[in-house]
C-alpha cells in the first residue's frame, strides 16, 4: 500500500511539473510573417475582367508573361528623328539615318521622355509586374503631344520593384505609350477622367 501511495505521489510530481513547461508561441517576426498582406491582396490581380474589350486583351497578354504577344498589341507612332534631341522632342537620328527619316516607335515617359523603336523591339526586356492597381477614363488635362500621345484608357500596372511600375495608355489600336510614374498616388487625381476600377483599399 505505501509504495502505491509513493507511485501517486510520483505521478501526481510529474504531472505538476509539466504543466509548468510554458507553450510554445510564435515569436513576434513569425507572427508578422503571418499578418504581411500578398500582392494578391494589395492589387487586382492581372486576370480581373473590366468589360473593356481592349483592356482585358491586353490585360491577359500581360498576364501571360508573352512579351511577344504584348508587343503585338503596341501601336506605333510614326515621327520624323532629329539630329538633335530635346528633352520630351522627337526621337534622335540613329547613325546612318539622315535627319527627317520617318521612324516607327512606342513613345515611353519617365524622368525624361524615350523612344522604344519597332525594328528593335526583340532587346526590350518586357513588362516585369505582378498587380493590377487601376484603370481609369483619360482626361482631356492629362499629358499629350505629337510626340507623346495619350490613351483613351491608362492601365496602371504594379512593378515587382517600386520604380517598375508602369501606366499603359491604350486606345482601340493598342498601346499607344509607356508612362513610368514616380508615386501611383498621384495618376488618379492628376490624370483621371472617371475610374473605371479603382485601387483595392
Amino acid at each position: 500500500m505505501r509504495r502505491i501511495t509513493q507511485l501517486t505521489n510520483l505521478l501526481f510530481v510529474a504531472f505538476l511539473a509539466s504543466a509548468c513547461i510554458p507553450i510554445a508561441t510564435p515569436t513576434p517576426a513569425a507572427t508578422a510573417l503571418v499578418s504581411l498582406p500578398t500582392s494578391a491582396e494589395k492589387y487586382h490581380s492581372l486576370d480581373t475582367p473590366t468589360t473593356i474589350e481592349e483592356i482585358d486583351t491586353i490585360l491577359a497578354a500581360v498576364n501571360s508573361s508573352d512579351k511577344q504577344k504584348l508587343t503585338n498589341l503596341f501601336s506605333y507612332t510614326t515621327i520624323a528623328c532629329k539630329t538633335v534631341n530635346a528633352l520630351g522632342g522627337p526621337p534622335p537620328c540613329r547613325e546612318g539615318e539622315a535627319e527627317g527619316t520617318l521612324v516607327e516607335v512606342l513613345p515611353i515617359l519617365g524622368p525624361e521622355g524615350t523612344y522604344l523603336w519597332k525594328d528593335e523591339i526583340s532587346n526590350w526586356p518586357g513588362l516585369d509586374v505582378v498587380g493590377l492597381y487601376a484603370v481609369y477614363e483619360v482626361s482631356e488635362s492629362a499629358y499629350s503631344d505629337e510626340n507623346f500621345p495619350k490613351g483613351n484608357y491608362g492601365m496602371i500596372l504594379v512593378g515587382e520593384e517600386n520604380d517598375l511600375n508602369v501606366v499603359l495608355q491604350v486606345t482601340d489600336a493598342g498601346i499607344v505609350r509607356l508612362d513610368y510614374p514616380t508615386s501611383l498616388d498621384e495618376i488618379l487625381e492628376r490624370d483621371a477622367e472617371r475610374v473605371i476600377l479603382a485601387p483595392k483599399e
